[in-house]
């Protein structure tokens, strides 16, 4: 399942160091979100519930960026689901990782950025 989750820099900067994360809160697509937003195809949902994780990051940071990990959540690492999140039993491994986007400082635009282009580019978002 396709889920997003809001980070700050140094979350990102452990995901991609050690390769994994404790993070047990994801915006997903559960089958109650998705029967709540019937009217809304497959891309409009996942474009509600990254922004739901960019105001999730928006909150979390001190300064900066906030950033927003897009990844695909195995069925077997799901221990809950929510109204419009899942629960996760076990970290988050960098090889579930999709994309990361870069939020704007006021919250309203995400910019995508492949996991390739992530580690690079790295130490320029936490100036």
């Amino acid at each position: 399942m396709r889920a997003y989750v809001g980070l700050t820099f140094d979350e990102v900067s452990t995901l991609f160091s050690s390769g994994e994360l404790a993070a047990d809160t994801f915006f997903a697509p559960t089958s109650e979100f998705v029967a709540e937003h019937a009217d809304l195809d497959e891309e409009e949902r996942e474009f509600v519930l990254s922004m739901l994780a960019a105001e999730e990051s928006i909150e979390l940071r001190d300064a900066g960026y906030g950033f927003v990990l897009a990844a695909e959540i195995p069925d077997s690492a799901i221990a809950e689901s929510g109204a419009d999140s899942i629960k996760v039993s076990t970290s988050i491994n960098l090889e579930w990782a999709q994309c990361v986007f870069l939020v704007s400082p006021d919250g309203e635009e995400l910019t995508w950025f492949a996991i390739q282009e992530v580690e690079e580019l790295l130490p320029s978002w936490g100036n």
